[in-house]
């Protein structure tokens, strides 16, 4: 070894045991910091016990109340998202039911997923309390692979929610479920109410993959009116609807909207080229009837549609015209001619407001100082 190679090794050693000799002081340092903060600590606060405890009450305490920015970034779950969701008022605060999607690929069909609905609760659309998960799926029965698309509507002293059930073979169908204050539900012994079984326009089965999903319930006239996804048997996706005076015996109506026959291409993780009549919402202002429908149009962006027409039953595809860039869109609160509407973006919950007077409504995101005037709008239901 030259005496040259032999000094850049010395050199080596030295910097190497310096590295060393520092190390070794941090990592003294270090513990004698934290043996400082240990002997500092109440002896009960450094035990695996107290830690424990301590982040058990951490975590429950950031999913419970998870930081929000309603406006910025809209409400979440701590972990997940929201699809389809419900909206109803209930004691001073404003419940949401919805979807708990907690994946990463984007379909809702792997088994394990969207097996429940999440549950939380605001006073003013700013501050949220998420509650305990309701409706877990029940496996082997009608609803044993999934649940979808709550819809809540008081009925008498008690609230009815209509919802969406899947079996393993991902056959869809719908139930009913009361609760007299929205966290403990009964689900009715007569579901699922089938409502396409034996109709004569529908493609539907007990033992594949069907459509008969996302109930929506209309009271109007003495009656309580259904809307809901379905397929006619030519193949075209559809809005159907059904009726009851009893919440017992229902009466089919039929498609009141019909999509296209052909044009559903399959596409693995979504953005079909042409999608299905879904997550509808009906109601009435003035003399117009006004159908919300989630699709994708042939070759268009998805969102929300609205439809409108001179009679509650029958509306036109061909006339449809834009409502809203997002998914899902439920009523919160009536003023006149506007109304207060909750959509999904991007798998959180915001505000936006609409007029139902304008001869094209949108459905627009409201800024936090609009947000916090409808606060004094009387809520759809005490």
């Amino acid at each position: 070894m030259s005496g040259r190679e032999d000094g850049q090794a010395g050199s080596t050693r030295r910097a190497f045991l310096a590295q060393i000799g520092a190390a070794g002081i941090g990592a003294a340092l270090a513990r004698t910091a934290f043996a400082a903060d240990v002997a500092s600590a109440p002896a009960e606060e450094t035990t695996n016990i107290y830690f424990e405890k301590k982040l058990k009450a951490m975590r429950l305490g950031l999913y419970r109340h998870p930081p929000i920015d309603i406006i910025k970034d809209g409400f979440r779950p701590v972990g997940g998202r929201c699809a389809d969701f419900a909206v109803i008022h209930h004691q001073g605060r404003e419940h949401f039911f919805y979807i708990e999607r907690r994946m990463q690929e984007g379909t809702p069909f792997f088994p394990g997923h969207e097996i429940l609905f999440g549950h939380a609760s605001t006073p003013d659309f700013f501050t949220w309390e998420v509650h305990d998960p309701v409706m877990l799926i029940r496996p082997g029965t009608w609803e044993g692979a999934h649940v979808w698309a709550p819809f809540i509507l008081r009925n008498g002293d008690e609230y009815i929610m209509a919802y969406t059930g899947l079996n393993d073979a991902l056959s869809q169908n719908i139930g009913l479920a009361s609760s007299k204050d929205l966290f403990n539900w009964k689900r009715w012994d007569t579901n699922p109410i089938s409502p396409c079984k034996d109709a004569p326009w529908a493609a539907w089965w007990p033992d594949e993959i069907c459509s008969c999903r996302d109930p929506y319930l209309l009271r109007h006239e003495g009656r309580i009116y259904l809307t809901y996804t379905a397929n006619t048997k030519e193949g075209a996706s559809c809005v159907a609807m059904a009726s009851t005076t009893d919440v017992k015996t229902w009466k089919d109506h039929g498609p009141i909207l019909v999509g296209p026959r052909t044009g559903y291409e399959p596409s693995l993780w979504g953005g079909h080229i042409q999608g299905s009549c879904e997550s509808t919402v009906l109601l009435k202002r003035g003399d117009r009837w006004f159908l919300l429908v989630g699709v994708k149009m042939y070759k268009q962006p998805g969102g929300f549609y609205v439809f409108i027409s001179d009679r509650m039953d029958r509306f036109e595809f061909s006339k449809a015209l834009p409502f809203f860039d997002g998914g899902i869109c439920e009523i919160v609160r009536n003023d006149g001619d506007r109304s207060l509407m909750a959509g999904g973006v991007g798998g959180c919950i915001k505000f936006g407001q609409v007029n139902w007077s304008d001869p094209q409504p949108k459905l627009v995101l409201v800024p936090r100082e609009q947000l916090v005037n409808w606060q004094s709008v009387k809520p759809l239901i005490e």
